[in-house]
This record gives structure tokens, C-alpha cells and sequence, in this order.
């Protein structure tokens, strides 16, 4: 049997809970020789939607999932069905019954020797839309491989073949979100932009977070001069996914066609952050909004950094002129810089005289991954000295008040999840939400205690896949002075704005010395602990001197493990509180992308309605209700 749990790992003889996702039960070495010859075994669990093992009588089929030809069909006995000698491959499982939907999940045993199990829940056909821990259907394993053909068909614009493969698994997903958003993109193809928009709305909804219908219906909204429907497509977009530096640089775009500067400055600096030189139009935005604000020596540094981001870029030779038109002295009789009218902005299509919708343009790319954190170094502001001395001290002193005034905290955790395939689509979204309890605590200068409570337990058997993402709010640890001295850490200098921060940020790189031991976080396998040397960057406040956002990548794929990639954003914010009006910088959001053990999955947490609460740090919690009765918590109010 497979199953994930915390990783525990022991610094200064005291436990630390900081984990990701652990595989507990691997069955020895990939470089087993024995092993290579084992077969797998698969357990599929049929579970109520209370949880408990299911006497529905249900029907269980094992499919391999590249050829969808069915492999063995069980009924089973007290909510289980265990399948065994399975030659190391990717299968399907598809668990019929009457009366209730059907549900479809990929597995992978890839590995000789693998124990997975997999727990199936049956949902009535009647609350097919009402289920509080999915959103999106499941689309069998050989629709979705036409699906990928009908994306690939479009890319390379043969819409009859991507016709034809849409109307064949529309006959069997007609309401399937991916089916309709494919359709909408067929008609965009076409220019027949009423079709598109109906099945792009269509597609809404069945998934009100479907972020690729939700930019194309910008778009559209745009093209009919409607910028401020555009605008809220774009915001709702950004919100489903706020690590996408595309939807962060279209929504600035709006706002300034809007003229609503400050807000297109904070989403540019933003896409720039996160997209580093794919996003360098963005500082086409940010340097017309320094103009506009007679800042000329700060518009020209942006399109300076513009230039030497994209110097083969069509624009650059207009960039170029506009930098020496900044630079002429100005006139007295105006006595502020005029944005030339050549200036090259981002817009939408419509905005530039083009107002066709372009499948090309609307389809998703297969890369599904952030840009890493040192491809690029995001913009800072030219000539401001760094204190890195003042920073790790001061930032250090923030954590170590942190965990010294709070011992537990309670939230409303939600949690988005989706299942990457080859193309780049999610096949597969999931949603949970819980009752969310952090334990924090110093017991000796060198140790912390971080431990979490979902709906009143450590266990992980609730979470999509069965793949646990824990302690990821503990990374702000990185500058603990029990922890700092782990990682190389340089200041980059100052980033202008970020969310949840009124000012300036200082923007800080770290990696993981190899001299020193990588306590943060880690993967279990079979009771062998991998720890996870971790590089990134970090913006901190510079009147604070509070961590407001974590970006991290690994330093390396750990191959014994199959982790190729795994990358995380952490958002930080202040929570004010009633009691004496304590303010606390709380975690706002995580977002999680990794491929580990032929998974890929982007996965995002955020956290709402904050409550602190003040007992003793004895005290044991059970139920979170139990601790809400037994103890006083503040009333938050919300960032």
C-alpha cells in the first residue's frame, strides 16, 4: 500500500514538522535488481461520501490507460478490490453503480514492486453538483488522449481534424469544462466569435475557476469595447491563478487602458516578478506609468531593462527612441515629460486595431511550470545600497516574535488541485476545504515545533491523490536565526511594490549551502529521509521587515525519488486582531507546481478568517470546535 505523510525530521533532538509529501511504503531501490522483477500491487477502497467503506454494489474495471483496452472487472467485498500482478504501467480505474456517478482515476505504477492504493468515493447522480470536494468531473483516459489531439490539431491549425475528434468526445463529455473551452477555441479558429463566447461560457459553468475560458471571454468583452467586464473576466483569472505572469500582465494592461495606475503598476511589477524576460512587456507598462508620474529618469531604467531583456524584440527599436526622446531636455513652457506618441504599449487586440480571436493564441502551452527563479533576476530600482547585515538581523527578530506570541492559530484552509497531462491542460481538478489549526512553537534556540490540524487531525488521507502538501506556511523559517545560517543569502536590492505591502520591498536571493545541512523540508521514502536543498528569493518589507512572499525552486532532481521539479510561491500578509489591535503576518496563499514520481500537479492552498488563540501551551487540541469552546479567540479582521 502507498500512502503520504509528514516529514519528521530531528534537529537539535527535537521533532520538527515542516514536510511536503512523503512516500512512506517503496518497496527498496530503483537500482534493485530483484526488485526490477516484482510485480505491483493495486487497491482500490470504495468509500460513502461520509467516508466509511462502501456495500453499495458497485463495479470496479481496470483499464490500461495509454490503450483504454479494459484488463479486469471486480466487484468488491467490504469497499475494496485488490488487483495484483500488475506489470509496472500507467492504468485507469473506472468504479460504475447505479444511481450514482461514475468516477474515472488515473493510477501510476510505474515502479516494480509498487503497493498503491487508491480511495474511490460514490457521489448520488441527484448531488452530482453539490459535492463540497470536487469540481470538475473526471474525463476517461482515452477522451482525454483525444482531447490532446484536438489541442495539438488546433496549434497547428487543422480544425477539420480537431472537429471531428471534438464531436466524438462531445457525444461522451458533452459537459465536460476542457470539452467546451476546446470547442470555443474550434470557433475562435473560425472567426465566429458568437459561438466561441457561447461555449466559453459554457465552460464556466461547470468550472467557475476554468482560467483559459475566463482570459478568452476578456478578450472577447474587450473586442466589444467592454473593458470593464474585461477587467473583472481578468481579476477572477488572476485570483484562479495568481502565479501565472500572463493573466498578471493582461490585467495590468487593462488597468492602464482603464487609467487606473496604481493597480496596473502593482499587477506588472507582479508579471515581471514572476514571468522574469517572458514578461518584459510589462515594463513597457511600467515605464509609461513613470512617465506619466514625470519620473523620467525611472521610465528610462525600465525600458533600459526592457531593451536588455528582449533586444530582438519588434519593439525595441521604437523602445529605443522613445528612450532618447525621454532624455531631451524639457520644454519650459510645459515643464513636465510627455509620453511620445509612438510609445509601443501593451494592449488587448482591439486596443491595436486587430480584433480577431486567434486559437493560437487561446490555447494553453504545453509548458506548465513557472520560470524558475534564477533564469532572470526580477527589476529592482537602479543605486540603492542593501543593509543584508540589517535585514537578516531585523528579519530574524520578526520570526523569532512571531513564534514566541503565538501558539496556535486557527483558519479556514482551501485547497485547489489539478493533475497536469502532456498538453498541458489540468485532466483532472479537485477541491477541499477544512478547518484549519497551526501549532508554533521554540522549545531551545536551535528547535521549532510547526505542526498543523486538519479538521481536528495530522492525518493526510483527505487530501486530492493522496498526495500530502504540509508546512509549506513554515518556509518563512529560511530566516529564522536557528536556520539562516544554512543558505548563502544576497540582496538584490528594492522591488517598488508587492501584494499585501504599502511601499517597498527588499528583494532577497537564498540557496542552501552544501556545506550545511537542509533541515527546512524533505521527502520520506520508506523511512529514508531525502532532504530537499532548497534555492529562491524572498521580498521582505523595508519599514517592516516582515517576510510578504517566498519563491522557491529545488537545487537539484532527486532521482531515487523520481522528483524532477518542484517549484512554490508563499504569500504573506498582516492579520489584525481585536485584542490589543495585534497585527500578525499570517500565510494569505501557497501555491505548490511539482513532477514527483510521474505526477505532475499544480496546487494551490489559501487561507481565510483568521482566529489567534490564547491558552496554554500545554493544552492538547482535539476537535476544532473543542478548542473554539475552550478557549477566548480573537475576532480577525481580514487583509
Amino acid at each position: 500500500m502507498v500512502w503520504f505523510s509528514p516529514t519528521r525530521f530531528n534537529a537539535g533532538f527535537r521533532r520538527i514538522l515542516l514536510a511536503l509529501w512523503m512516500l512512506c511504503v517503496f518497496s527498496g531501490s530503483a537500482a534493485d535488481a530483484q526488485q526490477a522483477q516484482l510485480p505491483c500491487t493495486l487497491t482500490v477502497s470504495v468509500r460513502n461520501t461520509d467516508g466509511s467503506p462502501s456495500d453499495i454494489q458497485a463495479t470496479v474495471s481496470l483499464y490500461n490507460f495509454s490503450s483504454g483496452s479494459p484488463l479486469s472487472i471486480a466487484s468488491p467485498r467490504a469497499g475494496q478490490v485488490i488487483f495484483t500482478n500488475l506489470q509496472p504501467a500507467h492504468y485507469s480505474v473506472e468504479v460504475t453503480a447505479p444511481g450514482y456517478q461514475t468516477v474515472t482515476q488515473p493510477v501510476d505504477l510505474q515502479l516494480a514492486g509498487l503497493s498503491e492504493q487508491v480511495w474511490i468515493t460514490l457521489t448520488p447522480e441527484s448531488s452530482a453538483h453539490a459535492s463540497s470536494t470536487s469540481s470538475v468531473p473526471v474525463l476517461a483516459p482515452a477522451a482525454r488522449k483525444e482531447l490532446g489531439k484536438v489541442l495539438e490539431d488546433l496549434q497547428r491549425g487543422n480544425n477539420t481534424d480537431a472537429k471531428k475528434l471534438l464531436e466524438r468526445v462531445s457525444r461522451t463529455a458533452p459537459s465536460y469544462p476542457d470539452v467546451n473551452y476546446l470547442w470555443g477555441a474550434y470557433y475562435a479558429q473560425l472567426q465566429d466569435q458568437a459561438h466561441a463566447k457561447e461555449y466559453w461560457q459554457k465552460a464556466l459553468q461547470e468550472d467557475p475557476r476554468h482560467v483559459f475560458a475566463l482570459a478568452a471571454l476578456a478578450q472577447v468583452a474587450s473586442n466589444d469595447g467592454n473593458l470593464v467586464t474585461a477587467i473583472g473576466y481578468l481579476e477572477r483569472a488572476v485570483d484562479a491563478q495568481p502565479s501565472s505572469w500572463s493573466y498578471q500582465q493582461r490585467l495590468a494592461a487593462a488597468y492602464m487602458q482603464h487609467h487606473d495606475l496604481d493597480k496596473a503598476e502593482k499587477c506588472a511589477i507582479r508579471a515581471t516578478e514572476l514571468g522574469k524576460e517572458r514578461a518584459a512587456d510589462s515594463q513597457l507598462i511600467l515605464a509609461q506609468l513613470s512617465a506619466k508620474r514625470n519620473d523620467r529618469e525611472r521610465a528610462i531604467a525600465t525600458l533600459e531593462a526592457y531593451v536588455a531583456a528582449a533586444p530582438t524584440s519588434p519593439k525595441a527599436p521604437q523602445v529605443r527612441q522613445w528612450i532618447t526622446k525621454l532624455r531631451e531636455p524639457i520644454p519650459a513652457t510645459t515643464g513636465t515629460a510627455a509620453v511620445p506618441a509612438e510609445v509601443p504599449l501593451m494592449s488587448f487586440p482591439a486596443a491595436t486595431g486587430n480584433a480577431s480571436l486567434r486559437a493560437a493564441d487561446l490555447v494553453p502551452p504545453p509548458r506548465w511550470l513557472p520560470v524558475d527563479v534564477d533564469d532572470n533576476m526580477p527589476p529592482v530600482d537602479p543605486g540603492i545600497a542593501c543593509p543584508v547585515d540589517k535585514i537578516r538581523q531585523e528579519t530574524g527578530e520578526r520570526i523569532r516574535e512571531f513564534i514566541g506570541s503565538v501558539n496556535r492559530v486557527s483558519a479556514t484552509e482551501y485547497l485547489d488541485n489539478e493533475l497536469i497531462d502532456d498538453s498541458g491542460l489540468p485532466k483532472r481538478r479537485d477541491s477541499r476545504r477544512y478547518n484549519y489549526i497551526v501549532t508554533v512553537s521554540r522549545k531551545t534556540p536551535q528547535s521549532v515545533n510547526f505542526e498543523e490540524y486538519r479538521n481536528g487531525s495530522t492525518a493526510l488521507d483527505d487530501f486530492p491523490e493522496h498526495i500530502a502538501s504540509v508546512g509549506l506556511p513554515a518556509m518563512v523559517l529560511v530566516f529564522d536565526p536557528a536556520f539562516r545560517d544554512d543558505y548563502d543569502i544576497s540582496c538584490e536590492g528594492v522591488s517598488r511594490s508587492h501584494a499585501g505591502v504599502s511601499g517597498r520591498t527588499w528583494q532577497i536571493h537564498f540557496r542552501q549551502r552544501p556545506d550545511r545541512p537542509s533541515r527546512i523540508r524533505g521527502y520520506e521514502v520508506a523511512g529514508v529521509f531525502y532532504p530537499l536543498p532548497l534555492r529562491g528569493r524572498a521580498w521582505i518589507a523595508t519599514d517592516s521587515f516582515q517576510v510578504a512572499r517566498l519563491e522557491t525552486d529545488i537545487v537539484a532532481p532527486i532521482p531515487a525519488i523520481r522528483l524532477k521539479v518542484e517549484h512554490t510561491f508563499i504569500e504573506y500578509a498582516p492579520v489584525k486582531f481585536s485584542k490589543n489591535n495585534q497585527e500578525l503576518w499570517l500565510p494569505n496563499s501557497a501555491e505548490v507546481f511539482f513532477d514527483f514520481n510521474g505526477h505532475r500537479m499544480h496546487r494551490r492552498h489559501y487561507f481565510r478568517n483568521y482566529m489567534l488563540f490564547s491558552v496554554d501551551t500545554t493544552q492538547k487540541i482535539s476537535d476544532p470546535k473543542a478548542a473554539l469552546e475552550s478557549s477566548t479567540p480573537d475576532s480577525p479582521q481580514q487583509p
